[in-house]
Parts: structure tokens; C-alpha cells; sequence
């Protein structure tokens, strides 16, 4: 037999049944003797659902809140998006027979509505076999986990990656995974770094990266590239905070150590959600920059 993993207490799978069954039995026999009062039969059914409880089996991990970022390749980026949406698929797959479940107990409810018209003891069987049948209907479900946040960002860079990038540069995606308990990887945020081979002795590379907003109907990515240089005073970083582009805000920043220059996207007027067409938009634009950049190395 399969084990079964319960919430609550250590008993075996068939004292538990024995348990339940007496804990009902004693909620009928309560309804029974207390007609007018037979709501209190309610307290032992509910104490049997208690015993029956099973725990929920998911794929969520359980993650140790580690943050390590590590450069991966496109195929991993593809192989994570093919299993969201396969996990996206499962998903959808099991709300049908939720709602089947759902129906089955609404049914039995007015089952019993309508057999109270005719016969209180057959309208009280079916009360009570909506409520015993709610442990094998809704305990122990089958929970897919769908990391929200990575879900979201995912087009955007997917649609970066397979935009094509020259000869000259490098396009490196980067994860910042967690460990679960046994160890193993957990995905957790992504980011791509877009670098020149041939580039300023000042200039790191771009950093592109989304944040999530909250937008009018839920959450959205927000999609932006960081210049990263060495230092400020080089003429990478003079040349990227000096651009300019319709559409877009150029914030210059750092330290000594490092610079950096933000390019994002207005927020004004409802821009706080970049499509894959802007995630896209923004990759053009950071590419033409590079040119002009590289022109000076």
C-alpha cells in the first residue's frame, strides 16, 4: 500500500479509519437522539475529518534561503520554460476534476434540501454524506507549484534570447538559484548580461533584468538594462550616461568602484509594465548603444 502521510497524530492507516468510523457513527447517533439540536452531530463528523487529514502533495520545494547567481546556458533557460509550462498544463488539468468535486458536494446539498420536503431521516443521509465524503473529496490534493515571479519574467528574456545577437557580442543568461533539502538546484530569478567582445578597458557590460510591479490587473514585469563600468570616470560610463532615447529615462550612479547607469522605461502614463516588444525594444536599444560605445575602443 501506498503511504499516506497524515497531519495530524501517529496513528495507522487502519485505526484511523476505525476511528473515523466511530467518530461518525457517534455524530449520526447524536442526530438521532437530538433531532431538534442535530446540528451538534456536526462536532464528532468534523473531529473524523480531523483524523483523516492527509497532507497536500506538491512539487514546491521547500528552499533554504540561499541566493547564488550562477551564468547558465540557453538550453537551460529553455528546459525551465518547457517545465513551467508543463507544470502550467498539469495545473489546468486537475481544476476539472476540483470542480467535478465541487458539483458532487453542491449536489448532495440540495439532494438533501429536496428530500426534506418528503422524509427528514432521508434528507438527514444525504446531509451526512456530503460531509463524510469531504476527506476522500478535498484532503490529500495534488498541489503544482508555478513560481509566479520567474513565470512572469520568462517571455520577456525568452523573446531577448531568441532576438539573435552579432558575432561580437556575448549574451550570457544567469540564474540565482536556492537548495532545497536534498540539495538539488532551485531556480528562483534570472538575468542576462550582454557584452561586448571588443569593449572600453572601463566596461563591465549590460545587465538586463525585470523587477515585478503591481499592475491594474495583477502583477507585471518590468523589464531594464543596467550599464555596469569600472568606475566613473571612464569614457564607457561618460557615454552611456550622456544617452538618450525617446520613450526611455537614463539614470546615472555608483561609486568609485562602480558605475552604473540605469535605462528604463518611462513609468509615466501607465509604463510601468514592459511586453515583450518593449523587453525586446530595450535589447535593440542597448545593442545600438554598445556600437556606439565600441567605436571608441
Amino acid at each position: 500500500m501506498m503511504d499516506i502521510d497524515f497531519r495530524y497524530g501517529k496513528l495507522s492507516f487502519g485505526a484511523r479509519l476505525a476511528a473515523a468510523g466511530t467518530l461518525y457513527a457517534a455524530g449520526i447517533g447524536i442526530q438521532l437522539l437530538l433531532k431538534p439540536a442535530a446540528i451538534v452531530g456536526l462536532v464528532p463528523i468534523v473531529m473524523g475529518w480531523f483524523v483523516l487529514a492527509v497532507k497536500p502533495t506538491t512539487n514546491k520545494p521547500r528552499d533554504r534561503g540561499l541566493e547564488e547567481w550562477r551564468p547558465v546556458s540557453d538550453a537551460e533557460i529553455t528546459r525551465i520554460a518547457d517545465n513551467l509550462k508543463e507544470s502550467k498544463r498539469l495545473r489546468r488539468s486537475l481544476a476539472g476534476p476540483t470542480v467535478l468535486k465541487v458539483m458532487a458536494l453542491v449536489a448532495l446539498g440540495i439532494a438533501a434540501l429536496w428530500a426534506g420536503d418528503y422524509s427528514g431521516t432521508l434528507s438527514l443521509v444525504f446531509f451526512d454524506l456530503a460531509l463524510f465524503s469531504v476527506p476522500g473529496l478535498f484532503f490529500g490534493a495534488i498541489r503544482v507549484h508555478v513560481p509566479a515571479e520567474l513565470d512572469l519574467k520568462l517571455s520577456g528574456f525568452l523573446r531577448i534570447m531568441n532576438a539573435g545577437r552579432g558575432t561580437d557580442r556575448a549574451l550570457t543568461p544567469y540564474l540565482r538559484f536556492d537548495k532545497d533539502e536534498e540539495d538539488r538546484d532551485i531556480p528562483e530569478d534570472m538575468r542576462f548580461m550582454l557584452e561586448p567582445k571588443r569593449k572600453p578597458a572601463d566596461l563591465v557590460g549590460v545587465q538586463i533584468q525585470s523587477s515585478i510591479n503591481d499592475g491594474e490587473n495583477g502583477k507585471v514585469p518590468y523589464m531594464y538594462a543596467v550599464v555596469l563600468t569600472k568606475g566613473k570616470q571612464g569614457p564607457a560610463y561618460a557615454a552611456f550616461s550622456r544617452m538618450s532615447a525617446n520613450g526611455y529615462v537614463v539614470d546615472p550612479g555608483g561609486d568609485d568602484e562602480y558605475g552604473t547607469v540605469v535605462v528604463r522605461q518611462e513609468t509615466g502614463g501607465g509604463g510601468y509594465h514592459t511586453t515583450d516588444d518593449d523587453c525586446e525594444s530595450l535589447y535593440g536599444l542597448m545593442n545600438k548603444a554598445l556600437d556606439k560605445v565600441n567605436a571608441m575602443a
